[in-house]
């Protein structure tokens, strides 16, 4: 009877911590011309800060979101700004002591074209910020 009650516990304490992948977009940029556009979104396999990680998605606009596509991703921070000059450049902003996992200087056309002949000159710049976050209300230029 022991054996029976510890493994139906160990058994719903294995099913409770299965947290799973979950993906939310947090805000959408279009470039100047309205032809392209990056995303920002969380990708969390857990409840904790750690169990959390940050992507920006740069595409056609004309093309399905895909959050297995992504030119940058960091932990630790919780929030970007994006900064489109022309639809060949582009500056990301992200909070300072964020720990860099990916990073791309040059997007070949867009995160999921990956064509050779169109490329996207990307400036990462690191911003203070309050536990991750910036104390901005606009967070998408052009």
């Amino acid at each position: 009877m022991k054996k029976l009650i510890l493994a139906a516990l160990s058994a719903l304490f294995i099913s409770g911590c299965g947290f799973g992948e979950k993906t939310d977009v947090i805000f959408e940029c279009a470039s100047p011309s309205g032809t392209i556009i990056a995303t920002l979104y969380r990708i969390s396999t857990g409840e904790r800060p750690g169990d959390q990680e940050m992507k920006i998605n740069v595409r056609p606009t004309s093309s399905a979101f895909d959050d297995a596509m992504f030119s940058f991703a960091f932990r630790h921070g919780y929030d970007a700004v994006i900064r489109w000059q022309t639809d060949t450049r582009i500056t990301v902003e992200y909070p300072e002591d964020s720990e860099i996992t990916h990073q791309e200087q040059v997007i070949f056309g867009t995160s999921q074209t990956f064509s050779s002949s169109n490329q996207i000159r990307v400036d990462y710049q690191e911003m203070p910020s309050k536990h991750g976050h910036f104390m901005v209300e606009k967070r998408c230029f052009h």
